[in-house]
């Protein structure tokens, strides 16, 4: 059977031949998109009116050619109307629809997702915290939307490599060192500062106590830094990689700042002053600057300090170009809003040095806003053993459920703000969006383990289902579930998986409201039954499909 997209690419080929046999238009652009008022059509065109003045043609006239190249070459179309000034309207036939809805219930919605990403290669690189402590919620959100973006480029055939980057060659792992040395030397009596801007979290204490153990009591700061500064960052490594195993992400690659240093910054440099892109401070030559303001930002930035050590935009600038370098078709960053003005000037040096249209055709950037707990719309501050902020394990804890929390943090856009409602993530009920998912999928299954041999009741003869589902609400939970597959193809090309709940919640909310008026099985109509079992399968392998896309579990039973 014709997919979805080659249901539409069809009709625009179709109505493109109409108008080049009959006013031998030369390449005609034609766009076939869904319509915004179901009660005229399933899909829309208004293609006819921009065509009229290259025509010489009113766009009626016009839309009258393009219909009747349809009815004349297409089954899959019921209807075509030309309505207003020249706008079409189509409506799909309810034999397709059908033959669609069993198709699905068979093999699922993937099958018909457009492979747009076959044989390209994606990097996704997301939290990117520095390995200093625990991840915070906003961390959380970072991580769940950078597994949902590959998740999604993966659905439409992207092979696609996950990669954490992580400073630990900075100024802020010292801190952390003497962080730790001071709360080791707190334990032997001995009386130590903690830096200022240092870590002052619990989760400090446990490690230095961890350290004692393991060492006993005769370091010595700062004679022993490394020591120290190597124990707290593979410490902290190896909570941040617990914690994101609470979501069940993992990462294919870690890279650390440490691999660029000195070689490739060192080389990035000497390209920057080849392309006179930085310039030597005038009160002291070992401080570099980058010349941003000339390439289009607004500020000059240091790059390297006095004492040779690098800003954050140096390592990021060396980290971009082996990103690039690494032949990746394209390459996704993922950073919270505050890093909007360093990622902008990273983009524009990279740019100057490899090409601009190299970078824009190649590299897309994503910012997400910050997240604010509430609890039944109260803004709430969680007691925590990480200090003063809330960890991703003290929400998932908090919450219950991984899934939960991946869900919730997915149904707003990445630059939204996020409001995360304790209350409501904790609720049983349809208040809770992935609940009110997750019963529709389960609902079904309970439905299906009563009839053991359900698959074979499969209806696949399309004018016996249609005959069986002829009602409206059956009409439009079948038109539903034909427009997943490429509104999930958009969704990857819009890198936005907070489309994929509200397709969740339409198939739900569409099944819901048909459960709720036919008893699916009639056991005095086994072919109502049957017709009926089809589309409640159709709607169980999609909400599996694009519950898979977002990480999230389709449940049995609840």
């Amino acid at each position: 059977m014709k997919s979805p997209l080659q249901i539409r690419t069809g009709l625009a080929a179709a109505m493109k031949a109409a108008l080049e046999d009959t006013f031998h238009a030369v390449n005609p652009q034609i766009e076939v998109v869904p319509s915004r008022n179901l009660s005229f059509g399933d899909l829309a065109c208004s293609s006819a009116m921009p065509l009229a003045g290259k025509l010489k043609k009113s766009p009626r006239e016009i839309a009258d050619v393009m219909a009747e190249g349809i009815t004349s070459r297409f089954p899959q179309v019921e209807k075509v109307t030309v309505d207003g000034p020249g706008f079409l309207n189509i409506t799909l036939s309810g034999e397709y629809l059908a033959q669609f809805t069993s198709a699905v219930a068979l093999k699922g919605a993937g099958q018909f997702i457009p492979r747009a990403g076959e044989g390209k290669t994606a990097l996704v690189e997301f939290v990117s915290s520095n390995p200093t402590g625990p991840l915070t919620v906003g961390h959380c959100r970072q991580a769940v939307l950078g597994d949902a973006v590959s998740r999604l480029l993966e659905a439409v055939g992207w092979k696609v490599q996950r990669e954490y980057y992580f400073n630990d060659a900075g100024r802020q792992m010292d801190k952390l060192a003497e962080s730790l040395a001071a709360r080791y030397m707190g334990l032997l009596g001995v009386s130590m500062d903690i830096p200022q801007g240092g870590y002052q979290g619990d989760y400090i204490v446990s490690w230095a106590e961890q350290l004692r153990e393991e060492k006993g009591d005769l370091l010595k700061w700062p004679e022993q830094m490394k020591l120290f500064r190597d124990y707290a960052g593979s410490r902290a490594f190896t909570l941040i990689s617990d914690d994101l195993k609470l979501l069940g992400i993992t990462f294919d690659r870690y890279f650390a700042e440490s691999e660029l240093i000195p070689e490739a910054v060192e080389e990035t440099i000497e390209l920057l002053e080849q392309k006179q892109l930085v310039y030597r401070d005038r009160e002291d030559p070992r401080k570099i600057w980058l010349k941003l303001s000339e390439i289009g930002r607004p500020d000059d930035r240091v790059i390297m300090r006095e004492d040779g050590s690098y800003t954050y935009r140096m390592p990021d600038i060396a980290y971009h170009l082996n990103k690039f370098r690494r032949g990746y078709d394209l390459i996704v960053d993922i950073f919270g809003s505050d890093h909007i003005d360093t990622c902008r000037d990273v983009e524009a040096v990279v740019g100057e040095l490899i090409g601009k249209d190299e970078v824009s055709s190649r590299l897309r950037i994503i910012l997400h806003q910050f997240v604010t707990l509430l609890r039944g719309g109260e803004k709430v501050k969680m007691s925590t053993r990480a200090g003063n902020f809330v960890t991703l394990r003290d929400l998932v804890d908090e919450v219950g459920s991984a899934d939960v929390v991946r869900y919730i943090f997915l149904t707003r856009r990445a630059e939204a703000h996020m409001d995360f409602d304790l209350a409501v993530a904790a609720a049983d009920n349809e208040e809770n969006p992935v609940f009110y998912v997750q019963y529709a999928f389960a609902r079904i299954a309970g439905i299906l383990r009563k009839l053991p041999d359900a698959e074979s009741l499969v209806v696949k003869d399309s004018k016996l289902l249609l005959s069986a589902l002829s009602g409206e609400r059956e009409r439009d939970l079948m038109r539903l579930l034909e427009t997943i597959p490429l509104r999930v193809e958009a969704a990857a090309t819009a890198l936005e998986p907070n489309r994929i709940p509200d397709m969740l919640a339409e198939v739900a909310r569409g099944f819901h409201g048909f459960y709720q008026h036919h008893k699916v099985v009639d056991p005095g109509n086994m072919e109502t039954t049957a017709a009926r079992l089809t589309l409640c399968m159709a709607v169980r392998t999609t909400l599996r499909d694009l519950l898979t896309i977002l990480g999230v579990d389709a449940p049995e039973k609840m």
